[in-house]
């Protein structure tokens, strides 16, 4: 599921939208302001973790 991080222009405000679909217009509102100047991004959700070695399924260290 989604998260939209939005960002209010006029008011700079900033708040989490979690919703089952794509963000639509009519959900860029501000709860502040009741502006329509949103700025939006997408955070939180599922988002794989990058991996420091370059095989992530081999083990690591040894006996030499």
């Amino acid at each position: 599921m989604p998260t939209y991080e939005l960002h209010c222009v006029d008011c700079g405000h900033v708040f989490d939208r979690f919703l089952m679909r794509l963000l639509k217009e009519s959900d860029k509102v501000c709860p502040e302001c009741g502006s329509t100047r949103v700025e939006t991004g997408v955070g939180g959700g599922f988002a794989p973790k990058r991996s420091v070695s370059s095989s992530g399924c081999a083990p690591q260290g040894g006996f030499g």
